[in-house]
Formats: C-alpha cells, sequence, structure tokens
C-alpha cells in the first residue's frame, strides 16, 4: 500500500468512492496528540 496526499479537488475520487477501506489521518503539525500518533500510523 502507499500514502496518498487527497484534497478538495480528489477527496471524492479517491476516499469516498473508493471499494477499498481507506484510513485517512487528519493531522495538524501543532497537534501534540497528532505528532504522538504519527509513528503508530506511519506503521500501519
Amino acid at each position: 500500500m502507499s500514502v496518498l496526499t487527497v484534497n478538495n479537488d480528489n477527496f471524492k475520487a479517491e476516499v469516498l468512492e473508493c471499494e477499498k477501506p481507506v484510513l485517512v489521518d487528519f493531522w495538524a503539525s501543532w497537534c501534540g496528540p497528532c505528532m504522538a500518533l504519527s509513528p503508530v500510523v506511519d506503521e500501519l
């Protein structure tokens, strides 16, 4: 599997209309909990 960056232009096609399950990681560089979970999400 690969990491795909989605935006407003491709979110519907890549996430909402995908036939396979997807994991969407919403994060912010200033968010401490986001940064703490980042290594776990990277492993997945």
